[in-house]
């Protein structure tokens, strides 16, 4: 029997509005890699369980677990527990993984890395750009500066991760953030490949468009701790750079329409501002990457933003 070299972990609760292409994304890399999907579904009452179910069937290496979990971060261990693969990572179950993680894997390997990631592309109201905050890594920029890991893509052997205890259960937000820090603090090989390797959706009703100040809290405090672990680290920045996020996600929590124009300058300005205390130092090599992507990924994401406009008419017709 081959190796499986990749075990991907979907945590999900009723996800059928957008599965369905997260799915097609694993069908996909499935052709290309010796890998496992891992469904943790927390016994969604829509149509999510029929889909995994016939997703599922038949295969060997496709899981679903239909059972009640405490939550996200419960569901991902849960998952990781079961897990067979040389790396493992999680995939949100609104969003797309791309066949270039095929190459990432490789040249990890090849580099004897703990942690690979890439550039993700976010899709929005049927646009698509870059995240232009994803950066090199390097030692203590984590907890100096911000997070500039996208988690969608980002693989970590799965000893590492065993070693690591996996994600603390009582993160909600930014549990992500969190692993990614004490695998800092233990000196972990940060490998970043200049591939775009996901697609995340952000829309209302997805869980990191929140602007709750719990969501700042946890932030804060997952940044302490840290800091507490590294004094050294220490910088006020990581905590000024999310007080001035929290602000621009409560204006948007209203919708960018509603504003009136004088909010909609603060808020244009409130953007800037974000970004001149984050940094976005591989900005320009980021987009100008973006411009070359191959003509496969774009159009798997017009694909996306085809059936988004579709569904969309077919919501306000009903």
């Amino acid at each position: 029997m081959s190796e499986i070299r990749l075990s991907v972990v979907v945590p999900v609760f009723n996800g059928e509005k957008y599965i369905r292409d997260t799915l097609d994304s694993l069908e996909v890399l499935d052709s290309l890699l010796c890998c496992e999907f891992i469904f943790q579904n927390n016994q969604s009452s829509d149509g999510t369980t029929d889909i995994l179910d016939a997703f599922c069937r038949n295969s060997k290496n496709r899981f679903h677990y239909n059972e009640q979990d405490l939550g996200q971060s419960d569901a991902i261990n849960r998952g990781m527990g079961r897990a067979r693969g040389r790396w493992v990572t999680w995939l949100c179950a609104d969003d797309i993984i791309l066949p270039e993680l095929v190459s990432a894997l490789v040249e990890a390997d090849r580099s004897e890395a703990d942690v690979v990631y890439g550039d993700v592309v976010f899709f929005q109201n049927g646009v698509f750009e870059p995240a232009i905050g994803t950066e090199t890594y390097s030692y203590g920029v984590l907890s100096k500066r911000r997070l500039m890991i996208q988690q969608p893509g980002t693989c970590i052997r799965r000893k590492v991760w065993q070693d690591a205890g996996g994600v603390r259960l009582q993160w909600n937000w930014a549990m992500d953030y969190d692993l990614f820090l004490r695998l800092e603090t233990v000196q972990k090989k940060f490998l970043r490949v200049k591939e775009f390797l996901a697609v995340i959706r952000v829309h209302p009703e997805a869980k990191t468009s929140s602007g709750s100040i719990h969501r700042l809290a946890e932030l804060w405090s997952i940044l302490w701790q840290s800091h507490r672990r590294r004094p050294a680290f220490f910088r006020l920045r990581p905590y000024f750079v999310y007080g001035v996020e929290y602000i621009i996600k409560s204006f948007e929590q209203a919708g960018t329409a509603d504003l009136s124009l004088p909010r909609r300058v603060i808020l244009l300005g409130l953007h800037r501002f974000f970004w001149l205390a984050a940094r976005a130092v591989e900005q320009r090599d980021i987009l100008q990457r973006f411009q070359n992507i191959p003509i496969e990924v774009t159009s798997r994401i017009t694909q996306m933003a085809d059936k988004c406009i579709v569904q969309g008419m077919n919501e306000r017709n009903e």
